[in-house]
């Protein structure tokens, strides 16, 4: 059994290892992970949509920019200021759409929650799932 203590430990210790690369959270509808260069294209195809577009602020204009935005997100969560998971629906490979948190204050004190998610997958849950996934994590 471990102690009050412990567990707080292994909690800091955890909330550290992020910098490295982000923890996969699963739930029943969605699975969060880190952005792949592979999603660059999925993402394209679904967040330039005029419904998504509507929502949201100029989402990277082709594929090429949205693999640097990919890019970019690693660097930034390297440095320890920027969480960016991808959002997978189950039974999809790609990302169809982000959770994005970024700092506002040194370690995460303040920080501000982003998304997008494909208009295909609004009113399924998913975004409720994850944002209850990313908040726990």
């Amino acid at each position: 059994m471990m102690s009050s203590t412990q567990t707080i430990f292994k909690a800091e210790r955890r909330a550290l290892d992020w910098r490295g690369g982000l923890p996969t959270l699963s739930g029943e509808r969605v699975t969060l992970r880190e952005l792949r260069i592979s999603d660059a294209s999925t993402l394209y195809a679904e967040l330039t949509s005029p419904e998504a577009k509507k929502f949201m602020w100029a989402p990277p204009p082709n594929v090429v920019a949205f693999e640097r935005f990919i890019e970019w997100t690693h660097k930034e969560r390297a440095a320890g200021k920027y969480i960016c998971y991808g959002v997978v629906p189950h039974g999809k490979e790609d990302a169809w759409g982000v959770f994005e948190l970024r700092q506002l204050q040194p370690g995460f004190v303040r920080g501000e929650l982003g998304f997008v998610i494909a208009p295909s997958y609004w009113g399924t849950g998913v975004f409720y799932e994850g944002a209850q996934l990313l908040l726990d994590f």
